[in-house]
């Protein structure tokens, strides 16, 4: 992509900050599971900056952008960043301030820093609030920066699942499913909500192709004494795999009723691993 490419779309970008008076917008590498590498639906940081490596993070203010990347990635930013405008900040490196160094020196009081939190870890974003915290500056977290110009975004990941023998899977799905409700009541808890991909596929003897060099599908999954839901992609679970996790009481519901779905089933009293 061209470096003229680049500074548009950055622009359109500073000009959706002004209208709505976001002072910084955080724009990480990541996907709704912090897989290690992203498809290319996920490659927001990429459209924006033009850097095409693995790992980074782009921080975008009003005059001027940023590009955390580690010491793999120096010689490669150094070209690719070269006439966009956005300066490389090589992490690691002495005197090099990390992102929240550098927001909790730069911020102004009051300041509003966005991002879309669905690629950002709680425990990252808990962080950020305690920097920004200190500057009395809002965090906002549901802004998707691909909204603004990215008008034609790849279509969001969602292969074939194919399904692992009980045979070569050790266990299945009945008796991996009677183990977890054991470990949740032992918790004291009610239920539980994993994202993590690697941990869903175990549980339900099933492999994707969503993520790159990851046998894994995009869902989430929502476990309690009485229920068991797999939320993934509509079309890409076979017949087969229905009846098998029919067997085993369990349910499938779309990946994108999981919010709404698990809101609905928690209360005050509700304890969620």
């Amino acid at each position: 992509m061209s470096k003229d490419q680049i500074i548009e779309r950055l622009t359109q970008l500073r000009n959706m900050m002004k209208q709505e008076g976001i002072d910084y917008f955080m724009i990480p590498t990541g996907d709704y599971h912090g897989s290690e590498y992203v498809s290319d639906y996920f490659k927001v940081r990429e459209f924006y900056s033009g850097f095409t490596g693995s790992n980074g993070t782009l921080l975008v203010w009003m005059d001027g952008a940023g590009l955390w990347t580690d010491g793999r990635y120096f010689i490669q930013a150094d070209k690719e960043l070269s006439g966009t405008g956005i300066d490389l900040f090589r992490m690691g490196d002495e005197g090099v301030p990390t992102i929240k160094e550098y927001l909790c020196e730069h911020i102004k009081e009051n300041g509003k820093l966005a991002m879309d939190g669905r690629v950002v870890s709680a425990r990252e974003g808990k962080e950020l609030e305690k920097v920004l915290h200190k500057k009395h500056a809002e965090l906002i977290y549901d802004k998707d920066p691909a909204d603004v110009c990215w008008q034609d975004r790849p279509k969001f990941p969602q292969g074939a699942v194919i399904q692992i023998p009980d045979v070569k899977a050790g266990k299945n799905v009945q008796q991996k499913l009677a183990a977890l409700r054991k470990a949740i009541k032992e918790k004291g808890a009610d239920a539980i909500f994993i994202s993590k991909l690697d941990d869903i596929m175990w549980l339900y003897n099933i492999r994707g192709c969503d993520v790159e060099c990851n046998p894994v599908a995009m869902s989430y999954t929502y476990v309690s004494e009485e229920e068991a839901i797999l939320f993934i992609g509509e079309g890409t679970v076979s017949d087969e795999i229905l009846k098998c996790l029919a067997d085993a009481n369990e349910r499938i519901e779309s990946y994108d009723k999981a919010q709404e779905i698990v809101l609905s089933k928690l209360t005050a009293k509700t304890s969620l691993m």
